[in-house]
């Protein structure tokens, strides 16, 4: 398991830094706007020892939720699963925010739950593949 955990957490640093770094940057700058956090360069500069046990967590999800589900299946069942998972979790996550902040979008919602399903899923496969 904890080769599982190590895998999924390395996938998750790895497809989120190419996702909110690079890819949807600009798109997550101005969806969050005044409520984000920047450096002065304009960049996402969320508090990390915040951030990191987000990834830590997810990792653990996916080693105890979702490859135990995938173990007899294949790679493609364990991306269905991880997809599940991370459309879940993020729909917790993003639902709540639109329910309770004022300035976050709908659109920025639904974008981030579909990453939460991508990611999530394609790191589940991952594991699959290479650790489980």
């Amino acid at each position: 398991m904890v080769r599982n955990v190590l895998v999924a957490l390395a996938s998750f640093v790895v497809l989120d830094s190419l996702w909110l770094g690079v890819i949807m940057k600009p798109f997550y700058l101005a969806e969050l706007g005044p409520i984000a956090r920047t450096a002065a360069d304009g960049s996402l500069a969320p508090i990390w020892a915040a951030a990191i046990p987000v990834y830590v967590i997810l990792a653990l999800g996916i080693a105890v939720f979702v490859t135990p589900k995938a173990v007899s299946g294949t790679v493609v069942t364990a991306a269905g699963y991880g997809a599940l998972f991370g459309v879940l979790t993020f729909a917790v996550y993003d639902l709540t925010n639109l329910a309770t902040l004022k300035h976050y979008s709908t659109i920025l919602t639904f974008v981030d739950i579909a990453w939460g399903g991508v990611t999530c899923g394609a790191t589940a496969a991952i594991v699959k593949k290479f650790a489980a």
